[in-house]
């Protein structure tokens, strides 16, 4: 699967472009501010839970609090 994401403060070009997008029998799918936000975070804690386990100790010391 592949996929775009497109901005505009054009509500009439999105819609240009999603009819657009049906005719040539690409799916389409709106998502909400929200929506987009939710998925950032997700990728991000995936991301985070491929590294390796940190102790408490380290984080105490990052953080200044040692």
């Amino acid at each position: 699967m592949n996929a775009i994401l497109l901005e505009s403060g054009s509500e009439e070009d999105i819609e240009l472009v999603l009819t657009l997008a049906r005719k040539l029998g690409i799916k389409t799918r709106e998502l909400s501010s929200r929506q987009w936000e939710d998925h950032v975070l997700a990728a991000e804690i995936e991301q985070g839970m491929e590294t390796p386990t940190v102790s408490r100790a380290d984080i105490m010391k990052a953080l200044g609090k040692e």
